[in-house]
C-alpha cells in the first residue's frame, strides 16, 4: 500500500510540474479592481463637499482608463478624483465605473455617503452590531443610519444612555470591560475593567448606579465615580443560569433580570431577596415599561424566540411578537411614540410595535442589531 501511494504522489507531482510549465494553461492576466474612498467636510452636515479619491488597481495591460462617477443625486463626473457639493441632506449611493481601453474591462463599485440634516429633530437611537455603534433619529422620516467613532469593540451586546449627562455605557463581553463615551460616539474611554463577562447594562438614575451582568450574577457601581476602574460591588450572586438582560423599575425600586436558561427574576434595589417570578423558559433582552416587564423567551427545540410581557409580579404573561429566529439582545422602549423596539438579528432588522404587539413593522434593515438604547429628544 505504501509503494502504491508513493507512486501516486509522484504522478501528482509530475502532473503539477507539467501544468505549471505548459503554455496551454497560462496564468490569467490581472484584472482591474475598482476602489475609492472619500472625505466629507462640515462634519457631514449639509451643505457639504465630498472629496473622492480613486484608489483603483489598474494593471499596465489595461491601457487607457476612463472613469464615470454617479453621485446619487442625478449628477455625474468623468474626473479621476472629483469633488462634489451636496446641498440637500440624505443618503446617497455613489457609483464609480472604470472602463479600460486595451483589456476592454468594465468594472464598478459603490459607496454610501450620508449627508446629515443640521435641523433634524427626533429621538436618538443607538445600537451595536458587536463591533461598531451606529446612530439614527426616530422621527417621521425614514431613518438615516451612520456609524459613530465607536468601531473597535470586541463583542458588544448591551448599551445604556445616561440622559442626564449624555453619556453612553457599552458592555464589551470579550474584553470584560464597560466603556463610556459621549452620546454621539466621541471620546470613548474604559469605565470599568476586569468585571466579568457583561452582556447588558442598565441605570438606576435616582441612586446614580450602573448595573451589569456576569455569568453568575449582577454587579453595580457609581456612575459619578469614574477614577477607579476596578470599583464595583456584587448585588446578585449564585445565579447558575447566566443573567443576560436587565432593567430597573424606578418607581418601585426593583431590579429585574432575564436568565439565559433560567427564567425571569427580581430583587429590590436595596435589600430584599432574589425571587423568580416567570418560569416560561428564560432568554436575553429585558425592559420595564410603566407597570409591565418585557422580556424574551427562547425555545431551544424550535430554535425560536418570543417577545413577551407580564405584570411587575410576573403574572399576566402575554405574547408581543413570535417567530424570531435568534435570541433578542437589543430591546428598548421609545416613550414618545410608545413603541417597543427589538433587534431581529438573523434577518438584520430592527422591529418595532405597539406595546400589545399590534402594528408591528420593520424600522430599519441592513444591520444585525444587538444592544438598543434611546437618548434625549433633539
Amino acid at each position: 500500500m505504501k509503494k502504491i501511494l508513493y507512486t501516486f504522489l509522484i504522478a501528482i507531482g509530475l502532473a503539477a510540474t507539467n501544468s505549471c510549465s505548459d503554455d496551454s494553461f497560462p496564468v490569467p492576466p490581472a484584472s482591474t479592481v475598482p476602489k475609492f474612498t472619500f472625505t466629507i467636510d462640515n462634519d457631514a452636515f449639509a451643505p457639504a463637499t465630498v472629496t473622492f479619491k480613486n484608489e483603483s488597481i489598474v494593471p499596465e495591460r489595461a491601457g487607457t482608463v476612463a472613469y464615470t462617477w454617479n453621485f446619487g443625486d442625478g449628477t455625474s463626473s468623468t474626473e479621476e478624483n472629483p469633488q462634489h457639493h451636496y446641498t440637500t441632506p440624505g443618503v446617497y449611493q455613489v457609483n464609480m465605473v472604470v472602463v479600460t481601453g486595451s483589456s476592454l474591462e468594465i468594472n464598478d463599485t459603490s459607496i454610501t455617503v450620508v449627508v446629515k440634516d443640521p435641523n433634524a429633530t427626533g429621538v436618538p437611537l443607538l445600537f451595536t452590531d458587536g463591533s461598531t455603534v451606529f446612530t439614527t433619529l426616530v422621527n417621521d422620516h425614514s431613518p438615516v443610519v451612520e456609524s459613530t467613532e465607536i468601531a473597535s469593540l470586541s463583542d458588544s451586546y448591551g448599551m445604556a444612555i445616561d440622559t442626564t449627562t449624555d453619556k453612553v455605557y457599552i458592555a464589551d463581553f470579550d474584553t470584560e470591560k464597560i466603556y463610556v463615551a459621549d452620546a454621539d460616539g466621541k471620546n470613548m474611554v474604559v469605565f470599568r475593567e476586569n468585571i466579568g463577562d457583561p452582556d447588558a447594562v442598565t441605570i438606576d438614575y435616582d441612586a446614580r448606579m450602573l448595573y451589569w451582568d456576569t455569568s453568575t450574577g449582577i454587579r453595580r457601581t457609581s456612575i459619578d465615580l469614574t477614577t477607579d476602574l476596578g470599583d464595583f460591588e456584587d448585588v446578585v450572586t449564585g445565579q447558575a443560569n447566566d443573567p443576560e438582560g436587565m432593567a430597573v423599575d424606578p418607581v418601585n425600586k426593583v431590579l429585574y433580570w432575564n436568565n439565559y436558561s433560567g427564567n425571569v427574576w427580581m430583587k429590590k434595589l436595596v435589600g430584599g431577596t432574589e425571587t423568580q417570578i416567570v418560569t416560561s423558559g428564560g432568554g436575553a433582552g429585558m425592559v420595564v415599561v410603566d407597570d409591565r416587564i418585557y422580556f424574551e423567551t427562547w425555545d431551544a427545540v424550535a430554535a425560536e424566540a418570543t417577545l413577551r410581557s407580564a405584570n411587575l409580579d410576573g403574572t399576566g404573561v402575554s405574547t408581543v411578537a413570535t417567530s424570531i429566529t435568534r435570541r433578542i439582545y437589543g430591546m428598548a422602549y421609545e416613550k414618545h411614540g410608545k413603541k417597543i423596539y427589538w433587534g431581529d438579528r438573523n434577518n438584520d432588522i430592527i422591529m418595532r410595535a405597539n406595546l400589545d404587539g399590534s402594528a408591528a413593522e420593520p424600522f430599519y434593515s441592513g444591520i444585525s442589531a444587538r444592544g438598543l438604547t434611546f437618548g434625549r429628544t433633539k
